[in-house]
């Protein structure tokens, strides 16, 4: 394997330019951290294939290439572990009606202002800490627009799609009107944020970043105009997913990854995922982190036996780091045997002579480097894969979600790899 980063990549070139193109409003839907840069799939998917093409992503996320293929009139499949996620990313690619959503804009608003809806404890959901997480008035106006969504709909006959709409929108503000710092990759009240409410600069209105909320995505489903595809977001775990009716047709593969232990995925999700009830104990919520590949959170008993690979090179890595932290070292193996699930199934997926296209980051555990994409690539060789094409791609100074520390032993991530294979 001959993994050495291209100085002259014209795949680099093209993204570049792509880069300086104005982006599409619905990738704004929904805050969240480390989701790929449209631009990453658009310019692959306009490359690499043609309309009415399939384009697949084990790590779906937010959508973000679920968006970018319909968008450019390829069908999606995709797959996403965190049920949040997943709806995030279906509600991004249904095909809504614009003026629909506007006249349900009207009826829903006017519920809001006109109806004087109780509230009471059995109301809201269960989240550890609630008041300190939301003021007692936010969480009174966020129970409220719940109520008059399910109001409107309970006597409208449409789609399920169109409250799961609103049902987003208030998933999509949360973090807005709570009391947590937006400029943090997870939930917290920082010193800044103490400053602003001591002097009276911190100013949440519920209902008024709703009605702009739904009135700016309502607008953004015009990209879906004329739009023959479709896109198919499936709630599974990318390790150990069905992929039977899969096989052999997928035209191209967009994936970012998790990164090794350095993003809780999980929980910069955790307020919106407990108030609109994805999970409703501590016990699911730790369930469901468990599963997620790259999950730091080990107890003791967990990390006591490790985890060996196929691959040599991997293993002397676990080795040299269970003389540092035991913990680590389980992680490494683990990611990587899970890591090599995915790849076997991103072969089969995929057509020959076609690419998968990877976005990946190296990883710094212990101050000990892991070259993940590298020896991702080393992996894939075993799966009829050949390295097409690597080079640096630069992270944006303002993605706070990467250039900022994230917990005690991951290093800030200042670039990613974009990694292209080709199938054999």
């Amino acid at each position: 394997m001959n993994f050495v980063e291209s100085k002259n990549s014209k795949n680099n070139e093209i993204l570049k330019k792509e880069k300086e193109l104005p982006r599409l409003g619905m990738h704004s839907f929904h805050r969240y951290y480390g989701k790929l840069i449209p631009a990453i799939p658009s310019v692959f998917i306009k490359e690499f294939t043609k309309e009415g093409d399939l384009i697949f992503d084990p790590f779906s996320g937010s959508g973000t290439t679920a968006v970018e293929a319909l968008a450019h009139n390829r069908n999606f499949v995709g797959f996403e572990i965190n049920p949040l996620s997943r709806q995030i990313a279906y509600i991004k690619t249904r095909k809504l009606n614009p003026e629909i959503l506007a006249e349900y804009n009207n009826k829903i608003i006017n519920l809001i202002e006109t109806k004087n809806y109780e509230v009471n404890e059995n109301d809201l959901p269960y989240l550890l800490n609630r008041d300190h997480w939301f003021k007692d008035f936010v969480q009174h106006d966020l129970i409220v627009l719940k109520k008059a969504i399910d109001d409107f709909f309970s006597k409208e006959k449409c789609s399920s799609d169109y409250k799961l709409f609103y049902y987003m929108v208030i998933s999509a503000i949360l973090k807005n009107v709570s009391n947590a710092d937006t400029r943090h990759v997870f939930p917290g009240i920082s010193k800044r944020m103490r400053a602003l409410e001591a002097a009276g600069k911190i100013h949440i209105d519920v209902f008024a970043s709703f009605k702009r909320a739904i009135k700016k995505r309502a607008q953004d489903y015009a990209i879906y105009e004329n739009i023959c595809a479709d896109a198919n977001l499936i709630l599974a775990d990318s390790t150990n997913a069905d992929i039977d009716d899969l096989k052999g047709r997928v035209d191209l593969i967009v994936t970012n990854p998790p990164y090794i232990s350095s993003v809780r995925y999980i929980e910069t999700l955790k307020l919106e995922m407990y108030w609109m009830k994805y999970i409703t104990n501590t016990k699911e919520y730790s369930e469901l982190a468990h599963k997620m590949l790259g999950n730091d959170k080990l107890s003791k008993q967990e990390y006591q036996e490790l985890e060996y690979t196929n691959y040599s090179e991997i293993n002397e890595i676990i080795d040299t780091m269970k003389n540092i932290d035991m913990k680590s070292a389980k992680i490494i193996g683990e990611f990587f045997n899970q890591i090599e699930k995915v790849i076997e199934k991103m072969s089969l997926v995929l057509k020959s002579g076609a690419r998968a296209v990877i976005k990946i980051s190296d990883s710094k555990i212990k101050k000990m480097k892991i070259e993940t994409g590298r020896l991702m690539t080393l992996i894939s060789e075993n799966y009829g894969f050949k390295l097409e094409d690597v080079f640096l791609d630069e992270i944006n100074n303002n993605s706070r979600s990467l250039t900022t520390a994230r917990n005690t032993y991951s290093d800030i991530i200042t670039h990613d790899y974009i990694i292209i294979w080709e199938k054999e």
